[in-house]
């Protein structure tokens, strides 16, 4: 096995042990610092399994499904444990907007749900990325990080700090959907190419 593909593994072994600490959160600093340490962790581990993929000439099918598959199950079991009011802190108001963890989590599980279809009707299964879907990506790590700190943030900067978490929770969702729209555009024609979207 491929040293990228061990560090995508163990992104993905790591994936657990972020949720716990995460659940602890509202207990004590400490286990929210951690969750953040953490999760800073695994979006340098997610960048540099994918530069070290290319310098070696590592790149695998099984690569391209691993990947973001990591990427999806850190996100959606970050969201969907961000949207529980108290779990950041004490103030139940404190949480990640349902609107911003639905579409997310919609996003991954309508994915999935259509590289299985392309797998089972045309025989291909392999990552389909895109500028839009790594843009993505990117936005929704950003947006499990300064969720994470947004008790802290808040609190030292006030309304600003809520307009700036508004507008990273509004283009991550922007980014999810227009990234998925473009997926459905290439899942379709690849559908057409074997003669099954018809």
């Amino acid at each position: 096995m491929s040293w990228p593909n061990r560090i995508t593994i163990a992104r993905l072994l790591m994936v657990p042990v972020f949720v716990m600490i995460l659940l602890n959160a509202s207990e004590h600093w400490g286990y929210r610092y951690g969750a953040l340490g953490l999760a800073l962790l695994l979006a340098a581990a997610d960048a540099a399994d994918g530069i070290l993929a290319r310098r070696v000439h590592a790149t695998s099918r099984i690569g391209s499904i691993l990947d973001p598959l990591a990427d999806y199950c850190l996100a959606i079991s970050a969201m969907v444990v961000l949207s529980v009011p108290g779990i950041l802190s004490d103030d139940p108001d404190v949480h990640l907007p349902y609107w911003v963890s639905v579409t997310v989590a919609s996003r991954a599980v309508l994915m999935l749900g259509g590289s299985a279809v392309i797998y089972f009707v045309c025989g291909l299964f392999r990552g389909l990325p895109s500028v839009t879907g790594k843009a993505a990506t990117v936005m929704q790590f950003i947006t499990v990080l300064v969720t994470i700190a947004s008790p802290d943030l808040l609190k030292h900067f006030g309304w600003p700090a809520e307009v700036f978490l508004y507008g990273i929770w509004g283009i991550t969702v922007s980014l999810a959907v227009i990234s998925f729209l473009g997926y459905v555009r290439t899942g379709t024609k690849l559908l057409s190419a074997t003669g099954h979207a018809e």
